[in-house]
């Protein structure tokens, strides 16, 4: 049961084996879906899903799965760009952030951490910690798992459709682009970190 809301005796407890032991009051159970909530239902979905992908700040963006799809348990996108686009330091306040590389050599700079990532890697950036990267390789082909969902909104609202399954042309992403990203960055719980003079 999770998510629930039961009716149990007073004094109650949790066994060994995660099981109440009836005793009184109103207690929720344990677990992230809220009461009354549908569970998740099962689905499978392609990489090639052009009505779900977006041109974001220089980035093809594929979003798999969204906190609509999973009760707002995590989003995880394939996101692919090219040497030289570089997001600025962030920090992500409401969710965690799991990169996995899947083709590409990068370099996380997370704290005061840095971690060299190739094809295999899986870097985590917890909330609350300022990070970015570097794209090492001409290209990179990476997974990102954001926990809770949340965030993938951000990207939707910063980006335009894609019009075709290929990177957007090279180039700085206009300014109006830029001051859109820091207008909704707050709404969504992102905080760019200006460098230091």
């Amino acid at each position: 049961m999770t998510g629930k809301a039961v009716l149990v005796p007073e004094g109650s407890s949790r066994g060994s084996a995660g099981h109440l032991t009836l005793k009184g009051d109103l207690v929720a159970t344990q677990g992230t879906r809220t009461a009354g909530a549908n569970p998740p239902i099962a689905f499978g979905r392609g990489r090639d899903s052009l009505e779900r992908s977006v041109w974001y700040s220089g980035w093809l963006l594929t979003f798999l799965a969204t906190g609509e799809d999973t009760q707002g348990q995590f989003a995880l996108m394939e996101q692919i760009s090219r040497k030289g686009n570089v997001p600025p330091r962030h920090i992500h306040h409401r969710e965690d952030e799991t990169f996995y590389v899947i083709e590409g050599e990068m370099t996380f700079s997370i704290g005061d951490r840095t971690i060299k990532a190739t094809p295999g890697t899986m870097v985590f950036a917890p909330r609350d910690v300022a990070h970015s990267f570097t794209i090492d390789s001409d290209q990179v082909r990476i997974l990102v798992q954001l926990a809770p969902a949340g965030g993938e909104a951000f990207f939707k609202a910063c980006s335009v459709p894609a019009p075709s399954m290929t990177l957007p042309p090279p180039g700085k992403p206009p300014y109006s682009e830029i001051q859109k990203m820091m207008a909704l960055a707050p709404e969504y719980g992102f905080e760019f970190v200006l460098p230091k003079p």
